[in-house]
């Protein structure tokens, strides 16, 4: 399934929830990381928060694009981190660490 991606309305302290739905993997590796670039840019948005919760499976391509995303954001002084693993995108995240850099507090 071809992922979807859905931006909510920025919160009053400039957090911006971004809704991950379907697979991520090589072919919309590239959208993924546009998306959160995007709302990065925009100066008005102190941290990403991307929603994992409807993502069944995630590759090795895209786990290194939200560890870059992150690297990034963190560059600009900005925050992202990722919530609702499940599942092999859960499990991956545990095995690989992965979790643990992209984690982080919840308030969505």
């Amino acid at each position: 399934m071809t992922a979807s991606f859905t931006t909510g309305d920025p919160r009053p302290d400039g957090s911006v929830r971004l809704d991950v739905e379907g697979d991520l993997d090589l072919t919309v590796r590239s959208s993924l990381v546009g998306h959160v670039d995007r709302l990065l840019d925009d100066p008005a948005v102190t941290g990403v928060v991307i929603d994992l919760s409807a993502v069944e499976f995630i590759d090795s391509s895209c786990i290194g694009a939200l560890v870059g995303c992150k690297l990034d954001a963190d560059k600009r002084g900005r925050t992202m981190r990722v919530q609702g693993a499940r599942g092999q995108v859960d499990e991956v995240f545990e095995m690989t660490g992965v979790g643990a850099v992209l984690g982080g507090p919840s308030g969505f």
